[in-house]
């Protein structure tokens, strides 16, 4: 296995990356999107990279603009501009010689919302796991004390997008949450699961919370994901 640092641009903005390569000609290739004020460093992402490699998939996983090592605000993040964040990186890994053309998203909190957003408009995205992901992103989901870094433009740009609505295009999706998420409410992930089209699963964690701290959660949700991807991507 191999690992290679990647970057692209995003609305004049240095999108860093690290790709997981696996030693397998053309593997299929998981991108995957942090939560908002999360980064690729974060331990699930980390043990995601490693774990889905050493079993023959690639694995894109980036900070978003003013995240990690990536260049830009957070102050003026948006769902929009995550969006185009993604776009790029998607767009990154299917120019990249080493990676396969099947393509698909895992994403956490806010990165499961704009992966639903972006799979409902791209084709070339087989396959989604979504991590405690919201079905709409309101003041009372995605927000901690640092959310007062956020301008009043995040919500408002926000409002445009419904995450219930554009999983009803979408299939293989695999959706995760913790039973107690003090952050996104099991009813957000129950949501985009009866508007999901069939195959899909959903996978509660009795007693977990939004960032899967349990370590054996975590472990468990890897497994999940890398088991829906061997079968559907």
């Amino acid at each position: 296995m191999a690992i290679e640092f990647i970057s692209t641009i995003s609305e004049g903005n240095k999108i860093s990356g690290i790709l997981h390569l696996p030693r397998n000609p053309s593997p299929p290739c998981v991108i995957c999107s942090h939560g908002l004020f999360s980064s690729k460093e974060s331990e699930k992402l980390l043990e995601i990279g490693e774990t889905f490699s050493a079993q023959g998939i690639a694995v894109f996983r980036y900070d978003h603009q003013g995240c990690g090592e990536s260049t830009g605000d957070i102050s003026t993040t948006t769902t929009s501009s995550r969006l185009q964040d993604l776009t790029a990186m998607v767009d990154l890994a299917l120019r990249h010689p080493l990676v396969g053309n099947r393509l698909a998203l895992l994403g956490s909190s806010m990165g499961g919302f704009i992966s639903i957003l972006k799979a409902a408009t791209d084709d070339r995205i087989r396959v989604l796991a979504l991590w405690a992901t919201p079905a709409r992103l309101e003041r009372n989901t995605e927000t901690t004390d640092e959310e007062t870094l956020l301008h009043r433009i995040f919500y408002e740009d926000a409002t445009q997008y419904d995450a219930a609505k554009a999983i009803k295009r979408l299939h293989n999706c695999l959706l995760l949450h913790g039973e107690c998420d003090e952050t996104v409410p099991l009813a957000h992930a129950r949501e985009l699961y009866h508007a999901a089209k069939t195959p899909k699963h959903l996978e509660v964690f009795p007693g977990g919370d939004h960032r899967f701290t349990n370590p054996q959660d975590r472990h468990r949700a890897i497994l999940l994901s890398l088991a829906w991807f061997q079968k559907y991507l």
